[in-house]
């Protein structure tokens, strides 16, 4: 896997896991968005949609490598798989902290956010390569 790509994921799936295992689930209290998306993130209607956030641009980034890299059917399992397994541990993490919760709802909407990252990364890599100019051959 390319290492930019690599590197992306590595520091997401990092980055969520933070956020999934600070000890209060109210995120806004952190400071680390602004008011109105720190509001929308702890209202009660997004406990676990918000979940799928952080994986659409992953899954989207690797929908485009994906596609733009001629990738088999393999890889988009591998990295779905791994998309899952982050949430998996994000979860599992939260176990031994006291306000937060293992929720099998916010890995459905995990995985979820990256498989729908993924199809619109491919979808957006497949439109690039359909209108992209070929050049001759020589």
């Amino acid at each position: 896997m390319n290492r930019l790509l690599t590197t992306i994921l590595i520091v997401g799936a990092a980055i969520i896991c933070y956020l999934s295992w600070l000890p209060n689930p109210h995120l806004s209290t952190y400071g680390f968005f602004p008011a109105a998306i720190g509001q929308w993130v702890d209202a009660d209607a997004h406990v676990n949609n918000r979940t799928a956030i952080p994986f659409l641009p992953l899954g989207l980034l690797s929908g485009v490598w994906l596609v733009f890299t001629k990738q088999p059917l393999q890889q988009w399992v591998g990295l779905c798989l791994g998309f899952m397994g982050i949430v998996l541990v994000a979860e599992m993490g939260q176990l031994d902290l006291p306000n937060r919760h293992f929720d099998w709802g916010d890995i459905a909407w995990g995985t979820a956010g990256a498989l729908g990252g993924m199809a619109l990364g491919a979808v957006f890599a497949s439109l690039i390569a359909l209108f992209r100019p070929s050049t001759p051959a020589s």
